[in-house]
Formats: structure tokens, C-alpha cells, sequence
């Protein structure tokens, strides 16, 4: 065979092979990635685990898999894994080889070092012939997501006199007569109404019997979060670390008082992942810890309205017989004028400052 006619013959076989790997090399190739937990705290692991498929009997002599996720994540030394890390995301880079019919499973162990809702929305796989005449890619959606709770601190590093104030709490309790609670029966008294006469009991004792109700214990705490770092911050926190210290606070408050049966709703001008750029977070009353935890794992450190706004919109509600817990850096006189009026109405307040160097090592 002439020189001509093998150059001829190379450049079809390589067209050829191009061709078939612009149409064919990323079909049946799946892609799936996962963590081993959906949730943990600050400080500790969690693994992700990668699932490559390649159900052909094609093989991709290369292949380049790209993703990004936010930094607070702490990947391990892997094998074809190069991380470039910037200010707010760090990008992972793989390339490998992967055979026909072939299914490869990576583990990667993960320390978070940081609390938040942590997203994974897309990667994107690339790959091409071995001679680089063609080239695929394939963005897979994966809408993976893993939080990361606050850490929590020993409950008696809060600072004093907080502790010995919440230690108090669960003795300290509202009790109200629960209408859907019957205790048994009792003899009719001056003032019971008709519609609470056991006429069974009655007509067994011959006298007026009605019915007994029981006694629930109504306690509720409201833990006012408030990232303000000082009175006359606008919306930008400049010594996060020191929010953040607020933040564990507020977890560790929390997870006290919920696993003593007390009901926890939270207030803070911060917001919530996801919403809007005004939307200050004022939660429901909230039984089970990892809710709570939950929703301050997903709290962004922009401030969206004034705390003492905040405490003046809680006033107006007119309601009394909670106890408020107000987390903050500051003690602005529109702060202590807003919780007076909380106090006025009835409720109990209790201040919890976030010091100014961090709080040392908890």
C-alpha cells in the first residue's frame, strides 16, 4: 500500500471513530452521587459516594467530570481529584478512563467544617475520542443537598446567669385547665355549667357529678436571634465569627429546652435560604430539635430588618406568658426599649450577649 493511500485510509478511520464517538460516547453512561447522612453537625464527617455507569461496549479512553459546591466542605486526599478553591465555592475536577460495561464507585470522606445548607445541583461530564477530533458533554442534574447543623456547646459554658435561668424553666411552667383532658369526675360546685355535668356519675351517686379536667403545662420560649453587630449596622455582618458564636448559642438553648418539653420557636432578622432579601424568620412553635436545628443550619447572615422592629412587631401581638431569650452583640436603646414592652405585657426577659472575642474555646 502506497503512503498516499495509508494517510487516506488513517484520516477515514479516524473520522469514522469520531463520528461514532460524537453520537455514541456518553449514551447509557449514568452518573449518581449521594451523602451518607442527610444532616450533621459542625466538625464532623460524612461520606459522599460517586456512582459512574457505563452500559456499552464502547469504551471512553478519557473522561472529565466536573462539579462545584460551596467551601465549608473539607475533602480528603483522592486519587484524580483536583479541588480549586475561591472565595464562596470550590470546584472539582476528575479525569479518568473508563471501560465498556464498566461501573465505578468512589468514596470521598468529608469533614464539615462549617454550618449551612450545602446544595449540589449539577455536574457535567465530558468525554471524546482518544485522538481528541470529538468531543461530548452532559450536564446531569443531582439537586443534592446535605446540612450541616451548628455545633452545639456544653450547656454549662453559656454564659452566666443564663444557664441558672434555663435551668429553671422547666419548673417554671404555665399551668392551664386542657378542655379535651378528663381527669375523672368531682361534685358540682356554684359556677360549673351544664354542659360539663357526667350524668352517668350522677345518676351512680346520686349526687351532681361533673366532669374533672386536667392540667397541661403551656411553656413556650422564644429565642430572638439577632446578628446585628452593633446598633447602627445596616445589612452587611462584618464579624461573622462572632454571629456564628450566636448562632451555637441558640442551638444549644434550643436542644435544653425541647428535650425538657418545652416549645421553641425562633426569631431572628436573618433569613432563611430561599427566601426573599426582607424576609426576617419567625418560625413556628417548633417540639423536635432537629427542626430547629434545621432552620439555623439554612439562616444567611444578612440582616433584613432591625431586631428591636422585630420585638415591636412581637409586642403588638398583645400576647403574654413566654419567655424571650434575646441573643445578641448589642444592647441599643431601641433593642431595650422593644423588650421592655415585651416585659410590660407580662413576658419574661432574659438576656444573652455574644462576646466580642469569640467566647474563647467552647
Amino acid at each position: 500500500m502506497s503512503l498516499p493511500w495509508f494517510i487516506a485510509s488513517t484520516f477515514i478511520l479516524l473520522v469514522l471513530i469520531s463520528l461514532v464517538y460524537d453520537r455514541h460516547a456518553l449514551k447509557k453512561v449514568s452518573y449518581t452521587r449521594y451523602f451518607s447522612a442527610k444532616a450533621v453537625y459542625a466538625g464532623e464527617q460524612v461520606e459522599m459516594v460517586e456512582e459512574i455507569m457505563n452500559k456499552k461496549l464502547l469504551p471512553l479512553p478519557w473522561l472529565r467530570l466536573e462539579s462545584s459546591i460551596a467551601k465549608g466542605l473539607e475533602f480528603g486526599n483522592q486519587e484524580n481529584l483536583g479541588i480549586s478553591s475561591g472565595e464562596i465555592s470550590q470546584n472539582h475536577v476528575s479525569l479518568f478512563f473508563l471501560r465498556s460495561f464498566r461501573h465505578i464507585k468512589r468514596r470521598h470522606n468529608i469533614t464539615c467544617r462549617e454550618r449551612g445548607l450545602f446544595v449540589l445541583e449539577t455536574a457535567t461530564m465530558t468525554t471524546g475520542d482518544l485522538f481528541g477530533l470529538s468531543r461530548s458533554a452532559k450536564t446531569f442534574p443531582l439537586h443534592l443537598e446535605l446540612l450541616v447543623y451548628p455545633g452545639l456547646l456544653r450547656f454549662h459554658d453559656l454564659p452566666l446567669p443564663v444557664h441558672s435561668w434555663l435551668g429553671e424553666l422547666p419548673v417554671k411552667r404555665w399551668i392551664v385547665e386542657d378542655p379535651f383532658l378528663t381527669a375523672g369526675t368531682r361534685e358540682y360546685s356554684a359556677g360549673d355549667s351544664l354542659a360539663s355535668i357526667n350524668w352517668k356519675a350522677t345518676a351512680r351517686t346520686g349526687s351532681m357529678q361533673v366532669h374533672q379536667k386536667d392540667y397541661t403545662a403551656d411553656s413556650r420560649l422564644v429565642i430572638c436571634l439577632n446578628v446585628e453587630t452593633s446598633e447602627s449596622m445596616w445589612r452587611t455582618v462584618t464579624d461573622v465569627q462572632r454571629i456564628e458564636l450566636g448562632i451555637r448559642y441558640a442551638a444549644t438553648v434550643a436542644e435544653y429546652a425541647i428535650s425538657h418539653g418545652i416549645e421553641v420557636r425562633l426569631l431572628s432578622n436573618g433569613r432563611l435560604e430561599g427566601s426573599g432579601a426582607r424576609d426576617s424568620v419567625d418560625t413556628w412553635s417548633i417540639v423536635h430539635t432537629e427542626e430547629f436545628l434545621g432552620l439555623l443550619a439554612r439562616l444567611n447572615l444578612d440582616r433584613t430588618v432591625p431586631m428591636s422592629r422585630l420585638m415591636e412587631i412581637e409586642a403588638d401581638k398583645g400576647e403574654a406568658d413566654k419567655d424571650y431569650l434575646i441573643i445578641t452583640c448589642h444592647r441599643g436603646a431601641e433593642l431595650q426599649l422593644a423588650a421592655s414592652g415585651l416585659s410590660f405585657l407580662g413576658n419574661g426577659v432574659e438576656w444573652l450577649d455574644i462576646p466580642s472575642e469569640g467566647g474563647g474555646e467552647l
